[in-house]
């Protein structure tokens, strides 16, 4: 009998600590918070048309989840997002057809990331906070160079149908988003790429010794990344119905938030993309939840920083309590 509790124990220990328990805690916690303060929240046509406000930056968590398993960091997305806007736009009123502003935009956003790669694999000594704020800087510098304080609106409303339009009775936004997750998921989780990934951010020297070329890892995940805010971007432009250059201020730290919430580590070597769909909407219903009960913007920043504290300091609860079991463990064979 004893025997059977401590397996039982063991279990719901492991469960309990998991981090996508948590997760899932969370969420619900959220679910049940702003459904019992506002009548309105599980609306389903509320909920489906918040997806516009918080998934565009939902489509950049991948790109910065497999930044953060690297155990790199990238701030510049943002102004990525900015510049390959501005940059579409522009090319736009010259007379460029719609099709290739986009790719203009998608490939502005890959160049932008490689160049951050490149940076990070040329100049070791650098790390990549200092490296990507400095490209943040610059990024958003040119945009501003190129647009100054106008407003461009005749690209971004070629793009409408981006925000606005359903596929399969779901927005576009939230659709595309499904598909994303599902390939990301295989790349991560399935292949190669994605073991070498992990295997980086566990121990980059060691991984270099076994034959993996690690900055050629490193040059591709900041490329795609780039890509990534792009692709973010032509939804943001088409919900904001036009592209100028303080677009996207602040978004970095919201996404960043996103992946580590869904438990993609800093240090490297850690995150699942279960988990991170789980951050992105676990934010995406707090700022939905915040709107219903108009919460100020002020107030949703810091309700997403105290969450992203207590987040962050689980890791160290979790070995508290394992170290603690392991030396009761020590008590009882002693």
């Amino acid at each position: 009998m004893k025997t059977d509790m401590g397996k039982n124990g063991s279990l719901v220990s492991r469960l309990f600590l998991h981090w996508e328990t948590f997760l899932v805690i969370i969420f619900a916690g959220v679910i049940i918070l702003f459904s019992c303060l506002s009548p309105f929240f599980m609306n389903y046509n509320n909920i489906m048309n918040s997806m516009v406000n918080f998934l565009d930056k939902g489509l950049m968590v991948y790109g910065i989840m497999m930044v953060l398993i690297l155990g790199e960091i990238d701030i510049s997305i943002a102004s990525i997002i900015t510049l390959s806007g501005c940059v579409a736009g522009w090319a736009y009123e010259q007379g460029c057809p719609t099709l290739l502003c986009v790719v203009i935009a998608l490939a502005v956003g890959t160049l932008c990331g490689a160049f951050n790669g490149f940076l990070l694999t040329r100049f070791k000594e650098l790390n990549s906070t200092i490296i990507t704020l400095g490209n943040q800087i610059l990024f958003r510098g040119l945009a501003y160079m190129l647009l100054e304080d106008n407003s461009l609106k005749a690209y971004a409303k070629q793009l409408k149908t981006l925000a606005w339009s359903k596929i399969l009775g779901l927005p576009v936004i939230l659709f595309t988003f499904l598909v994303m997750t599902v390939i990301f998921y295989y790349v991560i989780h399935r292949t190669i790429f994605g073991r070498r990934l992990y295997a980086i951010g566990t121990n980059r020297t060691a991984s270099y010794f076994s034959g993996i070329y690690t900055d050629r890892m490193i040059l591709t995940v900041y490329t795609v990344n780039g890509l990534c805010a792009a692709f973010a971007g032509l939804f943001l432009a088409s919900k904001l119905a036009s592209v100028r250059a303080s677009i996207g201020i602040g978004f970095e730290m919201e996404v960043i938030a996103m992946a580590i919430l869904g438990g993609a580590s800093p240090s490297g070597g850690r995150g699942r993309v279960g988990g991170v769909i789980l951050g992105v909407f676990t934010i995406g219903m707090i700022r939905y939840g915040t709107g219903i009960i108009n919460v100020s913007a002020e107030s949703l920043k810091i309700i997403i920083g105290l969450l992203l504290i207590v987040v962050c300091a689980i890791p160290n609860l979790r070995q508290i309590i394992a170290d603690a079991r392991e030396a009761r463990r020590g008590r009882t064979v002693a």
